[in-house]
């Protein structure tokens, strides 16, 4: 059955994590099923349109900073979209002919490669007609979609009890979690008496 988004996160119990892919948690007379890369992928996803939308998405500075190559074609690109590419929380610093250095990466997504971060960010830039009325454009949401989920946490990853519980705490600060960027479904309920069918009790 689909979850009751009137419902707080904050009044689940969690049970533990399966499958190194879901948090098992229960609340009344239900179970509820979080998959746990989906709803990080949410939150990073929600917290990057948010960000972007107030003007400002939040820098991480390089301890060292990375020089990748560009086409000529990239360059102009970045060249032309310099505002937005700081808006979008990137320092890049032309370094000569077709290098260039990054300096600053979105904090969100910090653990993403800085090259791998500014590359998406110019395919995306390359698509890019302008604001929707939104707010976001949608190479934008596209782009934040795709490295959400990229950054997000990944099904096999083992978590402790501590971050299971951090990541039911970002959810519940979270405005939308009933499905990832991509529309796969974030959670799934069991009922106590759907449950008892299944071992033919009543």
């Amino acid at each position: 059955n689909p979850p009751d988004q009137d419902e707080s996160i904050a009044s689940l119990t969690l049970i533990g994590q399966v499958f190194y892919l879901y948090l098992l948690c229960e609340r009344g007379e239900r179970v509820l099923v979080i998959d746990q890369h989906a709803a990080h992928e949410r939150i990073l996803y929600g917290r990057l349109v948010k960000a972007y939308l107030e003007r400002e998405i939040p820098s991480q500075n390089l301890l060292f900073p990375i020089t990748v190559e560009l086409l000529p074609s990239q360059g102009e690109l970045l060249e032309e979209k310099g505002p937005e590419v700081a808006r979008l929380g990137l320092q890049v610093e032309h370094f000569g002919d077709t290098t260039y250095v990054v300096k600053a990466i979105p904090a969100l997504i910090s653990q993403l490669s800085p090259e791998e971060i500014l590359l998406d960010t110019l395919e995306a830039l390359g698509n890019w007609s302008g604001t929707d009325p939104g707010g976001v454009p949608e190479s934008v949401a596209s782009l934040f979609a795709s490295v959400a989920c990229k950054a997000a946490i990944k099904a096999g990853n083992s978590l402790q009890p501590a971050e299971m519980l951090a990541l039911l705490q970002q959810m519940e600060e979270s405005a939308v979690f009933s499905h990832c960027p991509h529309g796969r479904p974030v959670i799934k309920e069991f009922a106590k008496a759907e449950i008892e069918r299944w071992f033919h009790r009543s």
